[in-house]
């Protein structure tokens, strides 16, 4: 965990120093919401928080770097007794590209995503995976002040694994952004 907040903490000290050198407007946000398994049977639905900035490349397009991790378990009944299968944790960092304006001021806003990450799967007490990941998504943000933002989002997160398998999950959450720089 402690290896994951330095990454995140390197990312956005480098967008600081992207965004003060270019005079340019970006954001960084915090967001937390649930995680929802679809068609996966050996886990339930948790609990997922995150981090990331964004940083406009054109008037309709942008980029967010992103940290998200989430985490869910199931039990099972077996012959009466109730049994786990350990709880699944999924770290990922990667980008998602921001479809619409993702910067420029107005109230309201409705934007796309379309991401990758790399995704660290843990599950007690099988061995660690590394896999990579797609995301699609849709979110609104609404900014009752030019610095601070409030947005909720829907975001689906594939994984694939070894032997054509996957994780798909369906991320809805909602958070907060703060912005610096100018329009």
């Amino acid at each position: 965990m402690k290896k994951s907040i330095s990454v995140l903490g390197a990312i956005f000290f480098l967008l600081i120093m992207v965004s003060s050198a270019s005079a340019t407007r970006f954001g960084i946000g915090g967001f937390a919401g649930i995680n929802i398994p679809l068609a996966q049977e050996d886990v339930e639905s948790g609990i997922l928080y995150g981090a990331k900035g964004r940083i406009p490349l054109l008037p309709f397009l942008g980029v967010e770097p992103n940290f998200v991790y989430s985490k869910g378990d199931k039990d099972f009944d077996i012959d009466g007794q109730s049994m786990s299968r350990g709880t699944l944790t999924i770290t990922s960092f990667g980008a998602d590209l921001v479809f619409g304006n993702p910067i420029g001021f107005s109230r309201g806003r409705f934007y796309g995503l379309l991401g990758a990450n790399a995704n660290i799967l843990k599950r007690k007490p099988e061995e660690d995976q590394t896999k990579f990941g797609l995301s699609l998504g849709i979110g609104f943000e609404f900014l009752p002040t030019e610095v601070l933002g409030i947005e909720v989002r829907a975001r689906y997160h594939g994984i694939s694994l070894e032997g054509g398998g996957g994780r798909n999950n369906l991320e809805l959450s909602g958070g907060l952004n703060y912005y610096f720089g100018e329009d």
